[in-house]
């Protein structure tokens, strides 16, 4: 509204006419006025200026929608058809949109027959709606919805998943991209590329042969590290040295995927890009267990972003990238022909292709697989795991660059401004051990897997700084849910920030937050098959308040995560000469099993027993040992010595005593050789022929039941 004063209100006095002489002055009047106009006129241009200042920004901070429906899709991605899961159809889901400042509200809606969630990986956003089940937010019931409200504090490339059992593994995840209100990079496309790994199995039944010990997928990949291949490579002394300490062979990834994805497929071609554009590629590992090395055919690549927050510009000719990890780079499309950009897996077992342009291809070169013989030919002092416990390398992992300048390291990251906390908080350090044991399949931290775990405490307002020691002779990519932290990588001041960050075998990586928010939030190894075996924690504040709804469920379980599940399996062997079984169920510190044997006539044996796990290699038991002659009540401990020969002492109720070994050894890598005995002049020895993840072929000679050849079955 404008107002309008009259020009004259208060005229200045005209002369007298009679005198010559003016009339009083009404000048104190006519000041006063015009204080009060001129008040009143700053007042109404502050007004106007305020709403033509704020009205940009009420016109920026729209609210943007999305409707994610989750349900089965049948899929034959790599050569088998299966029943998986989609967001909307689509594996991945839709790439969700937004600008900095935007109000998001997705709307889930559950289709499947069981409960689901999403986490929005990276986002910082209100507890409640950080969507891990039981801890942060209500899982989504079959059939429900549930709607996410949060305001975007920041921009970068993130991207979303289910944190509910095995789902993320069979399709539920997708894109987030978030730009920023000003625009700092500039390219001339923008595109997102999200790599996934693909197994044609059950998730559950791959972790369930995870949990028994199976040699099966590095059989599948050709990884298996099997005596003829130590003997080739010269590292006879160093395996002798590494199963001395009981180590099991490093292999950095425990699965053998069928298939490597971009954007749901192994070749993803991108349209629409003419020959010397400029690409900004929003690069996210989506997968479930398996870290990528990227290479581009056409130059190297300027790495702009890490983990959604800009950094200063680093050329990188191969880029790894840990599971749950994010980069924006910048590539130019070549001005002939076309160029891949090629995500190798980690063990060299595959790679998922991109191609920019148009014609003939040129192809990234080929990254050879790590050779994991050559640490134990450098006839080094092994830094692993010993009886006496852990040596742990003095430096930290993965903090300097390449020697040769090719690898893309932690090192090359450096934040835009400085991200040191202020000055004068207190500092809380937490030792977080990353422990596990590959002959069970059991992960944790501290050697304490999340269902037996107590949560991390930490007060606000404090700098967190988390030490974290890898014991392991696996990589692990840790991620904290609803906060960023610095990682400590030798660029001081402006160390870089991070949602996830790869701890590299028996190495230690230190991060550090300002611990700004409230309540619970889940700290955690992404490789989802650690996760779902136990490598987890819950960040709790101190003082604060969960959901009462949360708590009261709590009571029942932690998460959704139930690393202390029983699994069960069988083995038969059918033989000329006898044939014999074993039927096991284990969770984390108990197991039940059954073995037996036969000749096919009438003599049997059977041998049912209860185990309770003391340690990584100690076993008590109690059971029974039934044969046709007697019948015996049987107790003693289980032991693991070097080399892996496994060893039983046991008594029975007659008071004898029995001490059994026993060990398996990988001659080539479909053929194995065992063999057992005991004081009782009882012994066992035999050749096994993997032929597929069923069936084998096996020949046996036994003490009891002579020898004879058959087939061994696996359920």
């Amino acid at each position: 509204m404008k107002t309008i004063i009259p020009a004259r209100l208060f005229p200045e006095a005209p002369a007298s006419p009679r005198s010559g002489r003016r009339l009083p002055s009404r000048a104190p009047a006519l000041n006063l006025y015009r204080r009060i106009t001129s008040i009143m006129k700053t007042v109404i241009a502050f007004f106007f200026l305020s709403l033509f200042i704020a009205a940009p920004f009420s016109v920026r901070a729209r609210t943007v929608e999305y409707d994610l429906n989750i349900g089965y899709k049948t899929v034959n991605i790599a050569g088998k058809t299966v029943r998986a899961m989609a967001v909307n159809d689509t594996i991945p889901g839709p790439v969700l949109r937004f600008t900095e400042g935007d109000r998001a509200v997705i709307r889930v809606n559950n289709h499947l027959k069981e409960e689901t969630s999403v986490h929005w990986h990276g986002i910082l956003l209100p507890n409640q709606y950080d969507g891990v089940p039981y801890v942060t937010t209500m899982p989504i019931l079959p059939g429900a919805s549930h709607t996410f409200t949060f305001d975007l504090k920041h921009s970068g490339t993130y991207w979303y998943h289910s944190h509910t059992n095995l789902q993320e593994q069979v399709g539920v995840y997708g894109g987030i991209v978030i730009k920023a209100k000003k625009k700092r990079i500039r390219a001339d496309h923008d595109m997102v590329v999200m790599f996934s790994d693909w197994t044609n199995e059950n998730p559950l039944a791959v972790l369930r042969t995870l949990k028994r010990g199976d040699e099966w997928y590095g059989i599948k990949k050709n990884t298996a590290q099997s005596w003829d291949r130590v003997i080739k490579n010269h590292a006879i002394v160093g395996r002798l040295k590494q199963s001395l300490m009981r180590m099991p062979p490093m292999d950095p990834s425990d699965i053998a995927y069928d298939a490597f994805l971009a954007n749901g497929r192994p070749i993803l071609r991108l349209n629409g890009l003419k020959p010397g554009d400029t690409v900004r590629l929003r690069l996210i590992n989506g997968a479930a267990s398996t870290y990528f090395n990227v290479d581009y055919a056409s130059g190297a690549m300027r790495v702009v972003s890490a983990d959604g927050v800009d950094v200063v510009p680093a050329e990188a000719e191969i880029l790894p990238m840990a599971v749950a990890e994010t980069y924006d780079v910048i590539v130019t499309v070549p001005q002939q022909g076309a160029a891949q950009l090629r995500a190798t897996a980690a063990d060299g077992s595959g790679f998922a292709s991109v191609i920019l342009g148009a014609g003939k291809i040129k192809e990234a070169a080929a990254i050879p697989p790590p050779d994991p013989f050559a640490a134990l030919r450098s006839g080094k002092k092994m830094t692993g795991m010993n009886p006496g416990g852990i040596r742990l390398p003095k430096k930290l992992h993965d903090m300097r660059p390449d020697p040769e300048g090719k690898k893309f390291t932690y090192a090359h990251l450096r934040a835009l401004r400085s991200t040191r906390a202020p000055a004068g908080r207190p500092v809380r350090e937490v030792v977080l051990n990353l422990t596990g044991n590959m002959n069970r399949y059991q992960w944790s931290i501290n050697n304490i897997p999340l269902s037996e775990a107590d949560k991390i405490l930490i007060r606000r307002g404090e700098v967190v700084r988390f030490k974290l020691v890898n014991k392991t002779m696996m990589a692990h990519p840790m991620h904290l849910h609803g906060h960023f932290f610095r990682v400590i990588n030798g660029q001081g001041d402006f160390s870089p920030l991070k949602h996830t960050v790869d701890v590299a075998p028996m190495a230690t990586t230190v991060i550090e937050f300002v611990a700004s928010e409230d309540k619970d939030w889940f700290f955690h190894c992404h490789i989802l098959y650690h996760l779902m075996s136990g490598m987890a924690r819950i960040v709790h504040y101190q003082g604060s308040e969960i959901n009462p709804a949360l708590a009261k469920t709590k009571k029942k379980s932690r998460t959704e995560i139930d690393d202390d599940h029983f699994f069960s399996w069988a083995e038969l062997t059918a033989a000329t000469q006898m044939n014999s079984g074993e039927i096991k169920s284990a969770n984390n510190r108990n197991e039940f099993g059954l073995e037996w044997d036969s000749d096919w006539k009438d003599a049997w044996s059977v041998s049912p027993w209860y185990g309770r796990y003391l340690g990584r290699f100690l076993t008590v038991f109690i059971g029974g040992d039934l044969d046709e002659k007697e019948k015996l009540g049987v107790a003693g401990l289980r032991y693991t010595l070097p080399l892996y020969i496994k060893t039983e002492l046991r008594v029975d109720d007659n008071g004898d005593f029995r001490l059994a070994a026993a060990s398996e050894i990988q001659l080539m890598p479909r053929l194995f050789f065992s063999w057992n005995a005991d004081t009782d002049d009882e012994w066992r020895y035999g050749l096994e022929w993997r032929l597929t993840k069923m069936f084998s072929i096996t020949a046996s000679h036994d003490s009891d039941y002579d020898a004879g050849a058959g087939i061994r079955m696996r359920f």
